[in-house]
Protein backbone atom coordinates (compact mmCIF):
# COMPACT_ATOMS: atom_id res chain seq x y z
CA UNK A 1 0.00 0.00 0.00
CA UNK A 2 2.58 2.09 0.92
CA UNK A 3 4.76 1.87 -1.77
CA UNK A 4 1.60 1.97 -4.34
CA UNK A 5 0.87 4.90 -2.65
CA UNK A 6 4.31 6.38 -3.08
CA UNK A 7 4.21 5.53 -7.10
CA UNK A 8 1.37 7.22 -7.68
CA UNK A 9 2.43 10.75 -6.19
CA UNK A 10 5.38 10.05 -8.33
CA UNK A 11 3.34 9.75 -11.48
CA UNK A 12 1.58 12.75 -10.32
CA UNK A 13 4.10 14.56 -9.91
CA UNK A 14 5.74 14.11 -13.44
CA UNK A 15 2.86 14.63 -15.18
CA UNK A 16 2.33 18.00 -13.74
CA UNK A 17 5.74 19.21 -14.03
CA UNK A 18 4.95 20.24 -18.00
CA UNK A 19 2.21 22.48 -16.68
CA UNK A 20 4.31 24.13 -13.99
CA UNK A 21 6.81 24.58 -16.52
CA UNK A 22 4.34 26.52 -18.86
CA UNK A 23 2.72 28.54 -16.56
CA UNK A 24 5.98 30.32 -15.66
CA UNK A 25 6.03 31.31 -19.38
CA UNK A 26 9.06 34.12 -20.43
CA UNK A 27 10.30 34.71 -17.87
CA UNK A 28 13.26 37.10 -19.48
CA UNK A 29 10.62 39.13 -21.89
CA UNK A 30 11.03 42.27 -19.17
CA UNK A 31 14.60 42.48 -18.83
CA UNK A 32 16.60 44.97 -20.52
CA UNK A 33 20.67 45.01 -20.90
CA UNK A 34 21.99 47.66 -18.60
CA UNK A 35 18.92 48.75 -16.76
CA UNK A 36 18.93 49.41 -13.38
CA UNK A 37 15.85 49.70 -11.04
CA UNK A 38 15.30 53.17 -9.71
CA UNK A 39 16.65 54.08 -6.19
CA UNK A 40 14.50 54.34 -3.86
CA UNK A 41 14.75 57.21 -1.00
CA UNK A 42 14.59 56.70 2.61
CA UNK A 43 10.99 57.40 3.42
CA UNK A 44 10.14 55.00 1.19
CA UNK A 45 12.48 52.64 2.49
CA UNK A 46 11.24 53.07 5.82
CA UNK A 47 7.79 52.74 5.14
CA UNK A 48 8.66 49.62 3.18
CA UNK A 49 10.40 48.01 6.12
CA UNK A 50 7.58 49.09 8.72
CA UNK A 51 4.80 47.53 6.72
CA UNK A 52 6.54 44.53 6.40
CA UNK A 53 7.22 44.01 9.86
CA UNK A 54 3.36 44.48 10.72
CA UNK A 55 2.37 42.34 8.24
CA UNK A 56 4.43 39.54 10.09
CA UNK A 57 3.13 40.83 13.34
CA UNK A 58 -0.52 41.00 11.96
CA UNK A 59 -0.32 37.27 10.45
CA UNK A 60 0.87 36.39 13.85
CA UNK A 61 -1.58 38.21 15.87
CA UNK A 62 -3.93 36.60 13.28
CA UNK A 63 -2.61 32.80 14.10
CA UNK A 64 -3.19 33.73 18.13
CA UNK A 65 -6.73 34.84 17.41
CA UNK A 66 -7.42 31.41 15.75
CA UNK A 67 -5.40 29.61 18.14
CA UNK A 68 -7.99 30.73 20.75
CA UNK A 69 -11.10 30.14 18.83
CA UNK A 70 -9.90 26.74 18.35
CA UNK A 71 -9.29 26.47 22.10
CA UNK A 72 -12.61 27.91 22.46
CA UNK A 73 -14.63 25.73 20.29
CA UNK A 74 -12.28 22.38 21.87
CA UNK A 75 -12.88 23.24 25.05
CA UNK A 76 -15.31 20.54 26.11
CA UNK A 77 -16.93 22.99 28.89
CA UNK A 78 -13.58 23.20 30.93
CA UNK A 79 -13.98 26.43 32.56
CA UNK A 80 -9.82 26.94 32.84
CA UNK A 81 -9.98 26.26 29.09
CA UNK A 82 -12.65 28.40 28.20
CA UNK A 83 -10.86 31.61 29.99
CA UNK A 84 -7.73 30.93 28.35
CA UNK A 85 -9.11 30.98 25.54
CA UNK A 86 -11.64 34.39 25.53
CA UNK A 87 -7.92 36.08 27.01
CA UNK A 88 -6.07 34.48 23.81
CA UNK A 89 -8.69 35.89 21.60
CA UNK A 90 -9.07 39.48 23.75
CA UNK A 91 -5.53 39.86 23.50
CA UNK A 92 -5.28 38.77 20.01
CA UNK A 93 -8.36 41.45 19.16
CA UNK A 94 -5.89 44.13 21.32
CA UNK A 95 -3.04 42.96 19.41
CA UNK A 96 -5.14 43.92 15.58
CA UNK A 97 -6.22 47.02 16.86
CA UNK A 98 -2.76 48.09 18.07
CA UNK A 99 -0.85 46.43 14.75
CA UNK A 100 -3.39 48.81 12.50
CA UNK A 101 -3.31 52.15 14.78
CA UNK A 102 0.54 51.83 14.21
CA UNK A 103 0.68 51.20 10.51
CA UNK A 104 -1.67 54.45 10.20
CA UNK A 105 0.53 56.53 12.74
CA UNK A 106 3.71 55.65 11.30
CA UNK A 107 2.78 55.98 7.88
CA UNK A 108 1.20 59.84 8.70
CA UNK A 109 4.32 60.51 10.53
CA UNK A 110 6.75 59.47 7.80
CA UNK A 111 4.42 61.19 5.29
CA UNK A 112 4.09 64.62 7.07
CA UNK A 113 7.96 64.49 8.52
CA UNK A 114 9.59 63.25 5.82
CA UNK A 115 7.78 63.57 2.65
CA UNK A 116 6.41 67.36 3.91
CA UNK A 117 2.95 66.44 3.43
CA UNK A 118 3.12 65.79 -0.20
Amino acid sequence: MKHTLLQIMLLVSLVMLPMATLAAGDLGAGIVQGYAPPARNLPATIIGIVNFVLIIVGVLALAFLVYGGFLYITSGGNDQTIEKAKSIIINAIIGIVVIGVAAALVNFVIDAILLGGR
